[in-house]
């Protein structure tokens, strides 16, 4: 099957969430824009360490760039709703790339499918 890209340039919303109860969750990233939603899952474990990665590389930002970090980054940080529903998932995330784009003043987060999923990739902007 050919390689998916879900790509958002910028997001409307990008999000992670859960769905079920405690003990029996399963937890997602989620983008919207351009009147479409893309949820893919992941383990707790990968969401604790993409916010400790997001604190980090956006005080470094901060730092070493001298720079502000757009409104719109910040707003998408304090985003507690829950995710949009339905929520379908396209694929299981193994490995994940963040980065900041220093042109266009923006974070990029790549979500790579595991090997055993199709070749699928997200990428937030």
């Amino acid at each position: 099957m050919p390689r998916q890209v879900f790509l958002f340039d910028p997001p409307d919303r990008f999000v992670a969430g859960t769905v079920g109860q405690p003990g029996d969750r399963t937890f997602y990233l989620q983008a919207s824009g351009g009147g479409r939603t893309v949820s893919v899952a992941l383990e707790k474990v990968q969401v604790q360490v993409l916010a400790e990665r997001l604190e980090e590389l956006l005080e470094t930002v901060r730092r070493q760039a001298s720079a502000d970090v757009p409104p719109p980054v910040l707003r998408m940080l304090d985003d507690t709703a829950p995710l949009d529903t339905p929520v379908e998932e396209e694929f299981r995330v193994g490995n994940m790339g963040l980065a900041w784009e220093t042109e266009g003043e923006r974070l990029v987060v790549e979500a790579l499918a595991q090997a055993a999923d199709e070749q699928a990739t997200a990428r937030h902007q």
